[in-house]
């Protein structure tokens, strides 16, 4: 039991460090992924690299042909809308039960990331503020105690940021979406279910409007 658990552990870890290439453009769309290539520069045999291919498949972060083959999935326009539309309903779900359950150690952590995103105001960049940004939604999820209800958000908003890196560039206006973070922490801190649900859903229409005029 003991070494299935470790090769589970392994599997994550791998699955994130893919997923954050992905998603951060680092392996951009169309890029074909070679599997020895990639046990190689991960250190891992190929069980829990597939592993991980499996579940960025299901996301539709990786198409996999058999016989010839994966590569890195383009990202559809429309998929992404339809991603939006269920995205914004169930992060004002995960704020309203995020706001009831949510533990003082997950808000120090939330606290701790809008810490470290007071240093962008100065330094900028698109790319460090999506990751702060995925990192504070991550821990919202985790504080719902929903294991269903995270599962579905994280693969929403792996699919939804890296629409943000291929699209936005520098045009994000980071001390607007900071102070959205900042905003959104006091509510959680206050146990205030409706304002934090109100808070998430308007931050989540900022960055569709945001790759509304850039696309449009």
């Amino acid at each position: 039991m003991v070494m299935n658990f470790q090769k589970d552990s392994l599997s994550k870890r791998v699955f994130k460090a893919l997923r954050d290439k992905i998603v951060f453009m680092d392996y951009p769309p169309g890029m074909s992924l070679s599997e020895k290539e990639l046990c190689k520069s991960f250190k891992v045999s190929r069980t829990p690299l597939r592993e991980a291919i499996r579940r960025l498949e299901e996301m539709n972060l990786v198409t996999v042909i058999p016989r010839y083959g994966m590569y890195v999935s383009q990202v559809e326009i429309n998929e992404i809308r339809c991603a939006f539309e269920v995205k914004i309903r169930l992060e004002a779900l995960a704020g309203e039960v995020a706001a009831k359950r949510i533990t003082a150690d997950k808000l120090e952590e939330l606290h701790t990331i809008i810490q470290g995103a007071e240093g962008l105001l100065k330094e900028g960049g698109a790319r460090g503020l999506i990751e702060i940004d995925t990192n504070f939604h991550e821990i919202i999820y985790e504080s719902t105690q929903n294991p269903i209800l995270q599962e579905i958000l994280i693969n929403l908003q792996s699919r939804c940021a890296r629409l943000w890196n291929a699209s936005l560039s520098e045009s994000i206006p980071i001390p607007e979406v900071i102070g959205q973070l900042r905003e959104i922490y006091q509510a959680l801190k206050k146990r205030d279910s409706a304002k934090t649900t109100h808070l998430l859903e308007n931050h989540v229409r900022h960055f569709i409007d945001q790759i509304k005029n850039q696309l449009l």
